[in-house]
């Protein structure tokens, strides 16, 4: 079979099969799973009609209908029984409008101090992005203000446990990054018992938390 040949039958090989390259990679992505709900396709998958249109004239959060038309370049990734379903049900909201549980934000900042006792300190900037499912007025990547909060895993159980049974040799100071004063309470014997009982209760109590001011595990 001539070269030319196996190029035509692959060029229709892959026409019958559908080109899904030009298909959005978020849409691909969440269509590899067989047992997807249609409600959940995402956004990039189908075009909404008169989107702009629906916003200008709802009601402030009140349900909206939007009539949708899966993209030809991804028509082929929709499973079957989703491909009557041309409707979608949202809210009439910008997309930093929504519940929380519809965005997830980014906080990758461990610069703030979420234990601050000045309240500015503990808020921060994060980036947010609306689920890939939900329909809303955009811009969908959007900026906001949340309490301050990170962990790098330290428990606080774990804290106190080391706290009661090797306290005196500054085994709960070593693991929560106050080397300084493990040292102290090593070579002190946990100031001779004073020091480990203060500690124990300082733990226990969170008077005393992780050295970079990340927040407790609670387990």
């Amino acid at each position: 079979m001539s070269n030319s040949a196996l190029f035509v039958i692959c060029c229709l090989a892959t026409v019958a099969m559908g080109d899904d390259s030009a298909c959005p990679e978020p849409c691909k992505i969440h269509l590899q799973d067989p047992e997807l709900p249609c409600d959940m396709i995402p956004v990039s998958c189908f075009t909404i009609e008169k989107h702009s249109e629906t916003y200008e004239s709802c009601h402030y959060g009140a349900n909206v209908t939007f009539n949708i038309s899966y993209s030809p370049e991804c028509e082929h990734l929709i499973p079957e029984q989703c491909k009557d379903e041309l409707s979608r049900e949202s809210q009439c909201k910008y997309c930093f409008q929504m519940d929380e549980k519809y965005y997830t934000c980014k906080n990758d900042n461990h610069e703030c101090n979420p234990k601050s006792s000045d309240r500015r300190s503990r808020k921060i900037k994060v980036s947010c992005e609306v689920n890939h499912e939900v329909i809303c007025k955009p811009p969908r990547i959007f900026s906001r203000k949340v309490t301050c909060s990170f962990t790098t895993g330290k428990s606080w159980s774990t804290a106190l446990i080391l706290s009661i049974t090797l306290g005196g040799f500054g085994a709960d100071r070593f693991y929560l990054g106050y080397w300084r004063e493990g040292l102290g309470k090593l070579f002190s014997f946990g100031g001779l018992g004073v020091w480990t009982i203060v500690d124990i209760i300082f733990i226990s109590v969170g008077y005393v938390s992780p050295a970079d001011n990340s927040l407790y595990i609670l387990t």
